[in-house]
């Protein structure tokens, strides 16, 4: 991009960043009886803020990275001084926090009394015991109870915050509610810093941050509004990159990542919408390592005061109508009061195996935006903090996830005084409308890109019709395949046929053809690949079988993505064209191994495909040694574990020309299995 062009929208960034700010400011200064600070023109304010939001994510997505992360930071700054210009507005949790931290530096224990406790008299002060507060929250003398007024909220209730949160409030407790406030906001700032460090890490772009630093919702329940959500949201983070870096997660790792996470469900019990889709790989540690650091930190309490611990959770599930069904506002649309709890339970139930089953292990957090996305759809909860999770999590996924953040604006409409239905279920419409015209585009347009068009793309779609790609056959005896295939090679695509012994004039017929040809006398599927791997000078090189099976004018299919740079390793998902193209055992062995390497790498591939692209050099420096059928398997196997990006895409698949020497003989299948199975113990012991 020009110079001209750069400044232009850095300054139009600048521009809506100033606009941002101006308009959290107003959203957290309104005055009480304003008609846009409740109802509909108050939702409308803050979807007005959310729109400004957009546009300047998209914005700061078109500027360089240093330039992005410095504004981001300073945008994620600007925004949390804004919220931090007036009392809470759309919540008094806070007072509970100062008032629990206040508690535990006394040396009480914060779930054994209620707030209003005569026990605790002696710890109340004007700031949180005024003479008068609002409805509801003054009570009357009674047993072990001394009347007052309070800012707190449910003061005739035992706290619900879990311990880690607990230990947050004991250190800042000191600084009473306008110091939570500035913590909070602090903690929004460390996490977008976590965010431009983090995400590189796991292979998406830095300026995704923006979403976090940037969101209306984040400043105003941070900054503002002083939730303790935001303290959860920085293990959830670290978790997050423990669990996605681009390298093979090993037992080590998963307890590392379970125990963060475990930090983060101790915090705030939200984080929990992670295990599903992070328990593909390595289940048991992690899990083990997450129990065990939500039991260490509950111990000492419920040592002190037993089942008391539990706090007030169940009691506010209660109240909040999800005990009967009242609070299920979206299912209620559609299902009689009686049958919404249980209706409720089933698409939980549902979501939640869906996505283990189906989520990508290696990017937990796309299962988990769907897992909080749909959970907060179904419970519609009428505080949009609980959101915070949710915008976390559309970070990490993308751009595409970005519909999800309706989700977010949807629950100020409980705290705004309207019904929660109308705009969770307009928030369900739009994240299916454009997840449907998502998977409509990538029908149409296969291998097309997931993230925007950024600053270092140029803007638009880059050809590479003109590079050259060197394409490494391994031939033995294929002299009948060898005129299809050389005849389908794309344009700008060099044939280099590697003869491994053939005795039916292949390599005659290569050289014939136009084939460059190189020979290896030491016999194995391996030392081929290798030689031609040798033999080739293109940047970018691509392996297929040399018997027409493939199709070789569908290379660019595979080429293009690394190509591209949005892949290192690219592999063709063989799609049978007929009956007898792939025998049945080949096919199940296959699916095994694939499954396998699923497990092992969280690699999310289906086919150990033998047409494949990557870079030539890169290949090179992964320094596989298996020279006979193991070849492809440590290829993969060693690409996962250097934390190479690898996908696929399908690939047509039609019978060979000849007989196969692979699973077409006993033999051939034997020592294929072979093979494998040593490569697999050497890489994985």
């Amino acid at each position: 991009m020009k110079t001209g062009t750069h400044r232009v929208r850095l300054g139009a960034a600048l521009v809506v960043l100033a606009g941002l700010v101006a308009g959290v400011a107003v959203a957290v200064r309104l005055p009480g009886g304003s008609p846009w600070s409740l109802g509909l023109q108050g939702f409308a304010l803050l979807a007005a803020l959310f729109a400004v939001y957009g546009l300047g994510a998209w914005l700061v997505a078109s500027l360089a990275r240093g330039r992005a992360a410095v504004v981001t930071l300073g945008g994620a700054v600007a925004t949390q001084i804004a919220a931090l210009t007036a009392p809470p507005r759309y919540s008094d949790d806070l007072y509970r926090y100062v008032w629990d931290g206040r508690v535990q530096a006394r040396g009480i224990d914060p779930y054994r009394y209620v707030p209003v406790a005569s026990r605790l008299v002696p710890l109340r002060s004007p700031e949180l015991f005024p003479s008068s507060a609002p409805p509801g929250h003054c009570v009357g003398s009674g047993p072990d109870v001394t009347a007052a007024c309070t800012l707190i909220n449910r003061p005739l209730v035992h706290t619900i915050y879990p311990p880690v949160a607990q230990a947050y409030f004991w250190l800042v407790h000191w600084s009473g509610p306008k110091g939570v406030q500035v913590f909070a906001g602090v903690a929004a700032v460390l996490v977008t810093a976590v965010l431009i460090w983090g995400l590189p890490r796991v292979g998406a772009d830095p300026r995704l941050a923006v979403l976090w630093a940037w969101c209306p919702l984040v400043a105003i329940e941070a900054g503002n509004n002083g939730h303790v959500d935001v303290i959860a949201m920085i293990p959830t983070a670290c978790a997050l990159v423990i669990l996605g870096a681009r390298r093979t997660l090993t037992t080590t790792r998963a307890v590392a990542g379970g125990a963060v996470l475990g930090l983060a469900v101790a915090t705030k019990v939200t984080p929990g919408f992670l295990v599903p889709s992070s328990v593909r790989r390595k289940g048991l540690p992690l899990l083990a390592s997450l129990c065990g650091v939500v039991a260490v930190v509950y111990l000492p309490h419920v040592v002190a005061v037993g089942r008391g611990a539990a706090g007030f959770l169940g009691g506010y599930l209660n109240e909040e109508g999800y005990d009967d069904g009242r609070r299920f506002a979206v299912l209620d649309l559609f299902l009689p009061q009686g049958w919404t709890s249980a209706g409720a339970v089933v698409v939980l139930a549902a979501t939640a195996v869906l996505v283990w089953w189906f989520a990508d292990p290696t990017r937990p957090w796309r299962g988990a935006v769907v897992m909080t996305g749909i959970t907060l759809l179904v419970a519609a909860p009428s505080y949009a903090w609980y959101a915070e999770l949710l915008v976390l999590l559309v970070v990490f996924s993308g751009w595409r996830a970005t519909p999800w953040l309706a989700v977010a604006l949807a629950g100020y409409a409980g705290q705004l005084g309207e019904r929660v239905g109308w705009s969770y279920g307009a928030a369900g419409v739009l994240v299916v409308a454009a997840w449907s015209v998502g998977r409509l585009r990538t029908a149409r347009t296969p291998g097309a890109r997931e993230e925007p068009v950024t600053a270092e793309t140029g803007g638009v779609a880059e050809s590479w019709d003109a590079v050259p790609v060197d394409v490494i056959l391994p031939c033995l005896d294929e002299a009948g395949a060898l005129p299809f295939v050389l005849s389908r090679m794309p344009s700008h695509y060099r044939a280099i046929v590697v003869d491994n012994g053939s005795s039916d004039g292949s390599p005659e017929v290569a050289a014939r053809l136009g084939a460059r040809v190189v020979h290896e006398p030491h016999r194995g599927f391996g030392a081929a690949c290798h030689a031609g791997l040798l033999a080739a000078t293109a940047d970018v090189v691509c392996f297929l079988d040399c018997d027409g099976s493939f199709d070789p004018a569908d290379l660019p299919k595979v080429a293009g993505p690394v190509l591209a740079g949005r892949a290192d390793l690219f592999l063709g998902q063989r799609r049978p064209t007929s009956r007898g193209a792939w025998p049945p055992h080949a096919r199940l062995a296959n699916r095994l191994l694939a499954y396998r390497i699923r497990r092992a790498t969280g690699v999310a591939l289906r086919d150990l495909g033998p047409m494949r692209a990557a870079r030539r050099e890169a290949l090179l420096e992964l320094a596989i040694a298996d020279r006979r059928f193991g070849y492809p398997l440590e290829m993969v196997l060693k690409a996962a574990d250097a934390g190479w990006r690898i996908g696929e895409t399908d690939v047509p698949y039609a019978p060979r020309t000849g007989k196969s020497k692979v699973t077409g003989t006993i033999g051939g299948t034997v020592k294929a299995v072979g093979d494998m199975r040593r490569v697999w113990k050497a890489a994985t012991e």
